[in-house]
């Protein structure tokens, strides 16, 4: 018998009329559901609470489908995938409960189908069964909360509107929400807020002392040369990159959260955010590629004897400021920045692999490759050079004069250009560890823990740092990684101030400043060919 569905427990998952068998009426089937104690799911979350409603309605009523011949219709019955479903979603949380009886036995028979013509019916594959479309209950929430326990908040909008709208469909359910930064909730109290807090400290520190260099490279005299104009550039973008911390400093919600506190943050919803997210994108291109410049110019110094970025200026210009402004523009014009886990806004998760790190990769990999080439290079010369060292240099030819020469040549760039060696080997250790970071964090995409963790916090069987540790641990990034990533990031410009504000810019300091004391103006002072490459 076809009937319309007039019941309640399953309003919302069946859209067709329903087929009872002989004798059995809807109040009966769902009199029975009541039995089963259905009504306990309603106090979970989603995922859960919408899967196992799907699967349950789906086994109490069948449904019809017409043959197309007559009234004759064929009868649907339950998907095991589905059912499958349902098990997976809510084992964790039945277990939590101390529930596991409800949960499905997708291996045995559709219940109650014995009745049925022709005996008791397993359940169906794919295609041929009775699939529903499995619903958020969020916005028919079955039973709201009378609590919010932290660090849930009370969602303002659903209490406004009587329970018809969510402040965040994401974010909220049943009249509570998880506050933004949502990812600061699943670890100890106020852990990322510190974390970060330090973070950004060493941003700020790392910002100063690259515009002190900087400033160092633009007023003393023969700095503005090449190659020291390579270090005056990085050290501006240095600087412009970690300034980028100054919107979100003291108060990172102002860039990672929409106004009503408990979005995150996007292009679409915080403006804030999106000055920052350009500026930073801007700014990581942007050091990345002079830093690159510097390594390069080192490899065709070094190796090739070459001034060749001297001649070419207008292309490191191109690379170092238009590519990563062309970038930002993108990311601006497409909306594509947003706050994820850290403190500062940046591309956003489905768009970073190719507005930041493909620039990145591009820029850095081809750089360390030739850094590692100089090296070699480097390491084969000098070997060479010890054993020649014993020969006498008035008794050599003048193609075995010009090899000795060259080694000197390479031995002086060892000794002068150190610092843009170590410089590569710790910007392009920062690159591949973020990258790693953004890799192996970002493949953490199972979600289904989530409900699990906010049962143990509506329940009280934790606070949130013994919930997080017991459910969130493994879901969420790690602490240590995350800290130790965003701390090599942080640190760039203290590292280009440590390896080239050396002794004699402090020297040279005292020289300008006594030169406008005594003389009213700058001493000029002859630059040696060796302190032209000491850069």
């Amino acid at each position: 018998m076809l009937v319309p569905y007039n019941g309640t427990i399953c309003k919302g998952f069946i859209d067709y009329q329903v087929w009872l068998a002989d004798g059995i009426k809807q109040d009966d089937i769902e009199q029975k559901l009541i039995k089963s104690n259905i009504e306990k799911i309603y106090a979970l979350p989603d995922p859960c609470l919408s899967a196992y409603m799907a699967h349950a309605c789906s086994v109490a009523f069948p449904r019809p489908v017409s043959t197309g011949i007559g009234n004759s219709f064929n009868v649907l019955f339950a998907c095991k995938s589905a059912c499958q479903t349902a098990v997976d979603s809510c084992k964790a949380n039945f277990e939590l409960m101390g529930m596991t009886d409800m949960l499905p036995n997708c291996a045995t028979t559709v219940p109650d189908t014995d009745k049925y013509p022709g005996g008791a019916i397993q359940f169906q594959n794919d295609g041929s069964c009775n699939s529903l479309p499995t619903k958020s209950m969020n916005s028919t929430c079955m039973v709201p909360h009378t609590e919010c326990v932290s660090p849930f908040v009370v969602d303002v909008e659903y209490k406004l509107t009587n329970g018809q709208k969510n402040t965040d469909d994401a974010n909220c359910e049943c009249g509570c929400c998880l506050p933004c930064p949502q990812t600061d909730n699943y670890y100890k109290a106020d852990l990322l807020k510190t974390g970060f807090f330090v973070t950004d400290v060493l941003k700020a520190v790392s910002a100063v002392l690259a515009l002190v260099l900087a400033i160092s490279y633009i007023v003393l005299p023969d700095k503005l040369q090449h190659p020291s104009n390579l270090i005056l550039f990085a050290s501006i973008a240095t600087a412009i990159f970690g300034a980028a911390v100054a919107p979100s400093f003291g108060d990172a919600t102002r860039v990672q959260c929409a106004a009503n506190g408990v979005s995150p943050a996007t292009s679409y919803n915080n403006t804030l955010c999106t000055i920052q997210g350009a500026w930073l994108l801007f700014g990581a291109i942007g050091t990345t590629a002079w830093l690159s410049i510097v390594i390069i110019n080192l490899h065709l110094h070094t190796v090739w004897n070459s001034n060749w970025l001297s001649r070419k200026a207008w292309l490191s210009h191109v690379i170092g400021w238009v590519i990563p402004a062309a970038f930002a523009a993108i990311a601006v014009a497409t909306n594509s920045l947003g706050w994820t886990n850290s403190s500062m806004c940046m591309a956003s998760a489905d768009t970073a692999a190719v507005l930041l790190f493909a620039p990145l990769g591009l820029i850095m990999i081809p750089s360390t490759l030739l850094h590692i080439a100089t090296f070699a290079h480097i390491i084969r010369i000098t070997l060479q050079a010890e054993n020649s060292e014993t020969v006498s240099h008035s008794t050599l030819s003048s193609g075995r004069a010009a090899r000795i020469s060259h080694r000197r040549h390479v031995m002086n760039a060892i000794r002068i250009q150190w610092r843009a060696a170590v410089l590569a080997l710790v910007v392009s250790s920062s690159v591949m560890i973020y990258w790693s970071f953004y890799l192996v964090e970002g493949s953490k995409t199972d979600t289904t823990w989530m409900s699990t963790w906010q049962l143990c916090i509506f329940n009280k069987l934790g606070n949130q740092e013994e919930c997080g540790a017991k459910y969130a641990k493994g879901h969420v990034p790690d602490f240590i990684f995350m800290m130790v990533t965003e701390g090599l990031v942080s640190t760039t410009g203290l590292w280009v101030f440590l390896l080239f504000f050396k002794g004699t810019l402090v020297s040279e300091w005292r020289e300008y400043m006594s030169g406008w004391i005594c003389c009213g103006g700058r001493r000029s002072r002859r630059q040696e060919e060796n302190e032209f490459y000491v850069i």
